[in-house]
């Protein structure tokens, strides 16, 4: 497995207070990886070393693809509204000017359209916050960097979320921090312990269910959001693996968009 990010005998002192000591890990490519740890311990810290925001005093971080950034505190100041700071933020990305509608995917992810003509500094610290995810997410970044994105959001946009970094880390890698560690057990591939400077691969134990459906038209965005393959088989129809907790609503979606449903089985 191609690795992303590697850490090399990284330590970091805040004036005399050494805060990292000799922390050493690699992260895979197509990974979303939980660091985690005390307060105190580094965690945003590290997430700042890697984005190259603060250089390490000793060792060496090498990160091999571009990346985009999430920092856990939004300046609050700013009078752009929501559209026009967005609008700005996914012109600096070279490769993505003027794509509306992956902006205004993410503003309907995230239930925050209803927003978008209104500035940014009158926002609640709910609504802030997923203006900061979006301007990460709107980048061509092959490593998104969250720092506890997931600190003010509502349960149905934090689950939207969710959903959405598992699709994204099919192809991207993703590196996130999280007070709410149960995301561990139903989200994350790996976690970087700073307690003890551990790096383990979680293995999900939740059942999986594929649904057949006709392949006559194109799945809708929320349905992609949800699954975790999709391929077809050798009459072409649609063969969609999805986890259990997630089969009813992706069910309920299809049958909304018309598909007809040819089988549902446990995998």
């Amino acid at each position: 497995m191609n690795v992303a990010v590697e850490a090399e005998n990284i330590s970091k002192s805040l004036g005399t207070n050494l805060i990292i000591n000799k922390l050493s890990f690699s992260i895979p490519e197509h990974s979303i990886t939980l660091i985690k740890g005390k307060n105190g311990v580094g965690k945003s810290l590290t997430l700042k070393m890697i984005a190259n925001l603060m250089a390490p005093n000793n060792g060496k971080i090498s990160v091999y693809h571009s990346l985009s950034y999430a920092p856990d505190m939004f300046p609050q100041n700013i009078k752009l509204t929501v559209q026009a700071f967005l609008s700005y933020m996914n012109k600096l990305n070279a490769n993505n000017h003027n794509n509306i509608d992956k902006m205004s995917f993410y503003l309907d992810l995230l239930n925050l359209a209803h927003f978008q003509n209104k500035p940014l500094h009158q926002l609640s610290k709910g609504s802030l916050q997923k203006v900061n995810i979006i301007q990460c997410l709107l980048t061509d970044a092959k490593i998104i960097i969250l720092d506890e994105p997931f600190s003010g959001l509502d349960y149905d946009s934090e689950k939207r979320l969710i959903d959405h970094l598992k699709v994204l880390s099919k192809t991207k890698t993703i590196i996130l921090t999280a007070h709410d560690h149960n995301i561990e057990n139903s989200t994350v591939t790996h976690t970087l312990n700073l307690d003890d400077h551990s790096f383990n691969r979680i293995t999900t134990t939740e059942a999986l269910k594929l649904i057949t459906i006709p392949n006559h038209k194109s799945l809708h965005p929320d349905i992609q959001n949800l699954i975790q393959s999709v391929n077809s088989d050798e009459n072409n129809r649609l063969m969609i693996k999805v986890y259990q907790s997630q089969s009813n609503a992706v069910i309920q979606k299809l049958i909304n968009d018309n598909f007809d449903i040819i089988e549902v089985k446990d995998i």
